[in-house]
């Protein structure tokens, strides 16, 4: 089954695709997925989705000429949700699907879990990583980056690095992962790691809607992620903070 991406080319918007993408494959097989060029600015975006089990390829829109059956999947529908704890940004995703293509048989896979691969890395055990919202080339300009950047006693990821290095980083610290609206967020929570989402003034009202409505619609009620309001932060108080 081939199936592209072409609604967004933010990581967070397309990390929640993957519970559905995984209840496809637990109906059918692996994937050819296909996703759109701008997502090279992810550090090993494709090595890091071939490492799951879902995809038998993965290309960039630009190197493959589409032919035959393939299934455009997008999330610029509904919002209708059949299960409470599941991101609005997911539903939306199955919402598409069950709205364009009837005769799919599936079901979304909310146990889905990121596998990171077993690195030889040092980790820091003393302190909290922390996935800031960077500004690299191609993200989106409508919201600040850089937000937790005056936070001190924290370990900034690099996103240099792979997003298989990252990965592994947040998944064995054993301290809360500290972040934000961002797309590494959206990673920490698919691994079930135990995460606070910091979040400031430059998005109380993000889609003229409460905070609230923003976070709902990118992490899961039943797992680990926590919502804190930034100005009520303090680093030394982490392992307080969580469970929140």
């Amino acid at each position: 089954m081939k199936i592209r991406i072409e609604c967004t080319a933010n990581l967070g918007d397309f990390i929640n695709a993957m519970p559905v993408l995984s209840g496809i494959f637990n109906t059918y097989d692996k994937i050819d997925l296909v996703i759109r060029s701008e997502m090279r600015k992810f550090n090993g975006i494709k090595e890091f989705l071939m490492y799951q089990d879902l995809f038998a390829d993965v290309s960039f829109d630009d190197e493959v000429i589409l032919y035959g059956d393939c299934i455009n999947l997008s999330s610029w529908t509904r919002e209708d949700k059949s299960d409470s704890n599941r991101p609005i940004e997911t539903c939306r995703y199955e919402n598409w699907l069950r709205d364009n293509y009837y005769k799919l048989d599936f079901e979304v896979d909310d146990n889905f879990t990121l596998k990171v691969e077993d690195l030889n890395i040092d980790i820091d055990q003393t302190r909290s990583y922390c996935g800031d919202r960077w500004n690299g080339t191609g993200i989106d300009g409508r919201r600040e980056s850089w937000t937790l950047a005056h936070l001190h006693g924290l370990n900034f990821l690099n996103y240099e690095d792979s997003l298989m290095k990252n990965a592994y980083i947040i998944k064995n610290s054993k301290k809360p992962f500290i972040s934000t609206f961002t797309g590494i967020s959206g990673i920490a929570d698919l691994l079930n790691k135990e995460q606070i989402v910091l979040w400031g003034e430059d998005i109380r009202d993000w889609d003229n809607k409460p905070i609230k409505y923003s976070f709902e619609k990118h992490f899961y009620g039943n797992r680990k992620s926590k919502l804190m309001y930034l100005g009520d932060f303090e680093v030394s108080k982490i392992d307080q903070y969580y469970p929140i």
